[in-house]
């Protein structure tokens, strides 16, 4: 393993690479490629971001490569990560922040996420704002409220980009339900509990609006129909302008725009 400029306690990494931290910051680096991308820029060297669920991928990232950023603002649920990162990162570009907004996966003590929910954050100062499995974990109120209460602060002409798990086939094969249906392939037995759902799913006029895939693990995966990610959209303050096929590192993922 090489030496890293921020090394990161395993126990306080998460997500499929959190067991080898050079694969994680080579994640981190495809993310930041994949906003670029996605929003027409070369680099984020004069971008404000708001990473919310930031994790540590990001942020390893751009001091381990040296990638451009203007402004990072990171927020996620947990102290521990957070407080780590405040030590650790003295470059005055970065600053983090613990919410403690109610999750039933990660803090279902926390308090009732809505759209008055209030970042210690100035509104309206972020050109992008990007959550990478967080919608994946919630449920359609959170969903919904999340996107309310973001929308105070982007700027004028900004963007949100946003993973989350659609409920569909894709022609790439790399989203979840194409790994399901391999599973169910292979293995007979393996994950039954919503297969009816998918498998009738075409006679029925298509699958359910929402579905927590594994009860006994609250919002472990947090599953959508196409229809009904886009339409939980209106009346948030955002408009859809894609929702896009998975790729290497990243499930469907969703850009609105403010309206």
């Amino acid at each position: 393993m090489s030496d890293l400029v921020l090394k990161v306690p395993k126990e306080l990494r998460r997500g499929n690479t959190r067991g080898d931290e050079v694969a994680s910051v080579a994640e981190g680096a495809r993310l930041i490629a994949l906003l670029c991308r996605n929003f027409g820029l070369e680099d984020l060297g004069n971008v404000s971001l708001l990473d919310v669920g930031c994790g540590s991928k990001l942020v390893q990232a751009i001091l381990d490569r040296q990638l451009p950023i203007g402004r990072y603002a990171g927020v996620d649920v947990f102290p521990d990560l957070i407080n780590f990162l405040r030590t650790n990162v003295s470059d005055p570009r970065f600053s983090f922040q613990v919410s403690n907004s109610h999750n039933e996966m990660y803090i279902p003590g926390g308090e009732p996420l809505s759209a008055n929910t209030r970042l210690a954050l100035e509104e309206h100062s972020f050109d992008y704002i990007c959550l990478f499995s967080v919608f994946t974990h919630l449920a359609p109120h959170d969903y919904v409220a999340m996107l309310q209460m973001l929308r105070r602060y982007i700027k004028p002409g900004g963007r949100i980009l946003f993973s989350l798990f659609v409920n569909e086939l894709t022609q790439a094969g790399q989203g979840w339900m194409d790994a399901l249906v391999k599973s169910w392939e292979q293995k007979p037995g393996f994950v039954e509990e919503h297969k009816d759902h998918f498998i009738d799913a075409v006679k029925k006029g298509g699958p359910p609006d929402f579905i927590d895939y594994f009860p006994d693990h609250p919002l472990k995966v947090a599953m959508y129909s196409r229809k009904h990610a886009l339409r939980l959209v209106e009346d948030t303050g955002w408009e859809v302008e894609s929702l896009n096929d998975p790729e290497v590192g990243i499930q469907h993922y969703m850009i609105c725009r403010p309206v």
